[in-house]
């Protein structure tokens, strides 16, 4: 190669570099900046995520206007307890239903769900357990079943992107999701399906 060639090709991969940087330094921005697993469900009223920092609930309150925390994460682990305390420091309402990492539930937590996710007025909530998959997968699902008339197979779609892995293990996040759909049609309206969310 010549170089006068070697110096016109310079720039572009400078440029190049330039660019990937830049998006490298977003992506991590983006992932210490948002709690993994981060979405809103309804914009304003239900988001999702993982595991959250005191920091990054700060700034979901500044950003989004998070006014409600349902934690399903265990009720005595070190980041559950520095999470409630960030919470009321923040003056966020902070809930928690601790769950098994496979998303296990009783019919009483999700009795307890069905409550929390259908109180009017409780402003804009995030709901979170530690990866943002099966506990808060079951959550979720049960919002979009029991409020905006999703069938089972859309919940159980939603949940492989957000990464469930539907293992032997989550037989019972399944069977409670799948009371959870016969509970929904059980109650639904003559008048039809809600709209769906996003």
């Amino acid at each position: 190669m010549n170089r006068s060639r070697r110096i016109r090709i310079w720039p572009f991969a400078f440029f190049g570099l330039a660019l990937a940087s830049a998006i490298g330094v977003a992506a991590w921005n983006h992932s210490h900046t948002y709690p993994k697993r981060f979405a809103a469900v309804v914009e304003g009223r239900i988001y999702r995520s993982g595991s959250v920092s005191a920091a990054q609930l700060e700034r979901l309150q500044r950003e989004h206007g998070i006014r409600r925390v349902i934690s399903l994460l265990d009720a005595e682990a070190p980041e559950t307890l520095a999470e409630r305390d960030a919470a009321r420091e923040l003056r966020i309402d902070w809930h928690n239903i601790p769950l098994r990492g496979n998303g296990a539930s009783t019919s009483a937590d999700r009795e307890r769900l069905r409550e929390l996710l259908s109180e009017d007025g409780a402003g804009p909530t995030l709901v979170h357990c530690a990866a943002g998959t099966n506990r808060t997968g079951l959550a979720i699902g049960m919002f979009r079943l029991h409020h905006q008339g999703w069938s089972l197979q859309e919940v159980m779609e939603e949940m492989g992107r957000f990464g469930f892995e539907n293992e032997p293990h989550h037989r019972n996040l399944r069977e409670a999701l799948a009371a959870e759909a016969a509970l929904a049609a059980a109650k639904t309206s003559p008048h039809g399906r809600q709209e769906k969310g996003p």
